[in-house]
């Protein structure tokens, strides 16, 4: 599912590679001194991105050329004035009526990022944008504020600099592998990595064998004892590291990175065809079961292709099993990514389906982000769309520790492009909305804080170690005490919650459909659950690069925008909810395994000793369907 890009890092200052006593020397110095003299600023390194959460008023953005207002009152969202805070607690040469001693350490102690100026005067300071219109620049913003789901959609699409706009490769096998002629999950695990070498580095595998024949060497030419291997030949640690594999695999998260590009692994890819069958089953079986046949054209609309691997799978099985469906089959790929769908075109179109003897006229690729549809699909249509919401951008909000209001988050990028986290009861449409459909759905948090498992979700919170209760424990149902007296020694957020990302963008998905595809299906599938998230946020994302061949997880989504995945995972008991409340369908929920052992030919991928991957691999993946 995820290898990502390998990227070089880069530096503020290139030094010659090779330098004289005195001629070089002289131009490296010159070049040091305009260095020196173009990036004065020193960046201040011991505080994170996301160490402090400054609470402040947004009102003033919308009326502040209208409205002058008095500098130390502001207009809460209900119209009463409300009194803004003249400095913030940490704030060197702050003017307290109650002497606080933490406060005191801290404000001595600590690295308060905007020197005299108050939050409020840093956040009015800087205008607002939005990731649409952050897609006409070609260079990373600065001296600028955005909502936190703008900064994740501009680091991840922006056409010129966005993490998908670089090269893309998704894995592909040029055959199926033969399962039942494969000893075992070890064995297959062998296949699996084999299948890998076509997309090695040449520079990196030279590398590897040069350094093979290296220690070869040295083996040969040292004593038994002397050449002793530093790590264990054992056969359980050997064992051990297979099993690891075995587990990385199995929830999505087995790693093969080259140097030259992103290469991604999906089911649909590891699996072809079994998989792209079973899906094709499904389609067919529903398609004549909700009356559709043969009144309309089986229309299928797949959200982010990849290779066209899947396309071509249904539309193989569809032709092969029901031809007179097939004639009336049409496909359309929606794909955001120029580059893929530059491949698409090329590779599914005229090598995949001209050499299966597939009619080419039956797919159309259509290379616009769904967000931006503007047309109506009156006719009954099915909709796919897999592992596409771990990328669908989030909100952030964090809750008052007294009140419960909820504060929703912004990036402020100020003049020399660092990034700051702030929070204002002014929330964004989707953010409200969302707050509004959860609350009055069957997932309620504020109801479930009067049941036993809230309850229980709060003592547990109270446990000082071991657990992170920030992603465990939903930020309402903390406890309010212990998150105070947390502030009171940590006065760095505002006495603000830990923080929840909320899926606004799947959100408007869902609106999309029900207006744009009224009479559509859903099929989606995506990953419930992504170990190594970030820490300190519920339903926190996982944040990943790739240096120097190795995968690298990182504790904060504020980064150099276009070199970090950010993928969430999907709570899909929530997702349902809301796609119900939205749309008025009633959707399925399964497990990766349950849908497959439903609909797939699960016979097909057994190995020698009765293992199954393509049931057991991804068990961190669910089915929603309506």
């Amino acid at each position: 599912m995820l290898v990502r890009a390998n990227r070089a890092q880069s530096s503020r200052l290139v030094l010659p590679s090779r330098r004289t006593l005195f001629g070089k020397f002289k131009s490296a110095q010159k070049r040091v001194e305009s260095f020196k003299k173009d990036e004065s600023f020193h960046h201040e390194y011991s505080i994170r991105p996301d160490t402090f959460a400054f609470k402040v008023s947004g009102a003033n953005e919308k009326s502040r050329s209208l409205t002058v207002r008095t500098p130390n009152t502001s207009t809460s969202p209900g119209g009463d004035e409300m009194e803004l805070p003249k400095s913030h607690p940490l704030q060197k040469g702050t003017d307290t009526s109650a002497y606080n001693v933490m406060d005191f350490i801290y404000r001595n102690a600590t690295n308060y990022p905007f020197e005299d100026k108050t939050p409020q005067e840093v956040f009015n300071r800087y205008p607002s944008i939005n990731s649409l219109k952050l897609g006409r620049s070609k260079t990373r913003p600065k001296k600028i504020k955005m909502l936190t789901s703008d900064f994740i959609e501009d680091s991840l699409y922006n056409p010129n600099y966005g993490y998908f706009s670089q090269e893309v490769e998704i894995f592909h096998q040029d055959k199926p592998f033969d399962y039942n002629n494969i000893a075992d999950v070890d064995d297959f695990m062998e296949h699996w990595s084999r299948a890998y070498a076509k997309y090695e580095d040449p520079k990196i595998k030279a590398t590897k064998e040069a350094n093979a024949n290296r220690k070869r060497a040295a083996d040969s030419s040292t004593t038994k004892e002397e050449s002793t291997p530093a790590t264990s030949t054992s056969k359980f640690v050997a064992r051990a590291k297979t099993i690891e594999q075995q587990e990385l695999a199995r929830t999505g998260q087995f790693q093969q990175t080259k140097n030259s590009l992103q290469l991604w692994h999906t089911p649909t890819e590891l699996f072809s065809p079994f998989y792209g069958e079973a899906l094709a089953r499904y389609l067919l079986v529903n398609y004549k079961l909700n009356g559709h046949y043969p009144y309309h054209d089986l229309i299928i609309y797949e959200m982010g292709g990849g290779n066209g691997t899947l396309m071509c799978n249904i539309l193989n099985y569809i032709k092969e099993t029901q031809p007179d469906v097939y004639a009336r089959t049409q496909y359309k790929i929606i794909e955001i990514s120029s580059q893929l769908a530059e491949k698409q075109k090329a590779n599914a179109m005229e090598q995949k389906l001209v050499s299966q003897g597939l009619d080419s006229s039956k797919v159309e690729i259509i290379n616009k982000s769904i967000f931006h549809w503007d047309t109506v699909v009156n006719e009954p249509c099915y909709f796919i769309a897999l592992e596409v919401f771990d990328n669908f951008s989030h909100d952030l909000i964090r809750y008052d520790n007294n009140t419960g209001e909820p504060y929703q988050g912004h990036v402020v990028i100020d003049d020399h492009g660092d990034f700051y986290e702030f929070f204002t009861p002014e929330l964004s449409p989707y953010a409200n909305a969302y707050l509004q459909l959860r609350e009055n759905g069957s997932q309620s948090v504020l109801q479930r804080s009067g049941t036993t498992r809230g309850k229980l979700d709060t003592m547990k919170s109270l446990i000082p170690f071991g657990v992170n209760h920030e992603q465990t424990v939903h930020p309402l149902l903390q406890s309010s005490s212990k998150l105070r007296w947390k502030h009171s020694l940590l006065p760095f957020k505002d006495n603000l919650t830990p923080g929840e990302f909320i899926p606004t963008r799947l959100l408007q998905f869902f609106q999309i459909l029900k207006h744009k595809f009224p009479n559509h299906s859903l099929v989606c599938s995506d990953f419930h659950y992504l170990p190594k998230s970030i820490p300190g946020y519920y339903n926190a994302p996982v944040v990943q690069t790739v240096l120097q061949d190795t995968m690298v997880d990182v504790s904060t989504y504020m980064c150099y925008q276009g070199y970090f995945d950010i993928m969430f995972p999907t709570d899909f008991a929530v997702a349902s909810d809301l796609y119900r409340q939205v749309t008025g369908k009633v959707p399925r929920v399964e497990s990766h395994r349950e849908f497959l052992e439903q609909w797939a030919d699960a016979e097909a991928t057994v190995t020698k000793k009765g293992e199954n991957p393509m049931l057991d691999f991804y068990s961190n993946v669910s089915f929603m369907v309506s």
